[in-house]
């Protein structure tokens, strides 16, 4: 599972350090395991093309349907890692969060989207579900327990996993490796909070 994965090898490449070194420690903690999730840290950044994969051509986790002008193919791993911190990691208001929760959120933004991600927090925080994070839904965050909140997201992105195989059967075979990707970031995110207590 993703919580016994050495990630420290990694954190010695110098190309990962100058990528990761402009963000904060909270970020660089967050975004490597997703990063190895999405095979960004083998040596082609985990460049693959899958039928089924409705994103298209994707490399570092980055995909062509998400960023349809991009050179996709060249991408780099430190414009890869920019477009995660401004994309996905500033739009959910990670730095704000509870490391568990930050890393949730950001994982969860990456699959389905910021908006996606931001309709499922608030909904399950009862915040005006409007899929744009803000002040509110932030404080509505912060004023639940941070394991129950972290393991209801994960339960949440199931249920969303399994509701868009319901509406496009040709997702199916998405499922077991997105309910296996769910699985690892759980046990991580729920790591990390018993790391800080």
């Amino acid at each position: 599972m993703l919580s016994t994965i050495n990630l420290s090898p990694f954190k010695q490449s110098p190309e990962i350090q100058v990528a990761l070194a402009p963000y904060s420690l909270k970020f660089a903690e967050c975004i490597l395991p997703i990063l190895f999730l999405e095979g960004g840290l083998r040596s082609d950044g985990g460049l693959n093309n899958v039928a089924s994969d409705r994103g298209g051509l994707t490399k570092y986790g980055i995909s062509q349907r998400a960023y349809s002008n991009l050179d996709i193919k060249n991408l780099t791993l430190a414009h890869a890692v920019r477009l995660y911190h401004r994309d996905y990691w500033r739009a959910m208001y990670c730095e704000q969060c509870p490391q568990s929760i930050a890393f949730m959120l950001l994982d969860g933004a990456v699959q389905h989207g910021a908006p996606g991600m931001a309709f499922l927090i608030q909904r399950q925080v009862n915040a005006k579900p409007d899929g744009r994070m803000g002040p509110k839904t932030l404080a509505a965050i912060l004023q639940r327990p941070i394991l129950s909140t972290t393991v209801l997201l994960s339960v949440n992105r199931g249920r969303k996993y399994a509701r868009i195989c319901a509406n496009d059967a040709s997702q199916k075979p998405n499922l077991e490796g997105w309910y296996n990707r769910l699985a690892h970031a759980t046990e991580f995110a729920v790591s990390q909070l018993s790391e800080v207590a």
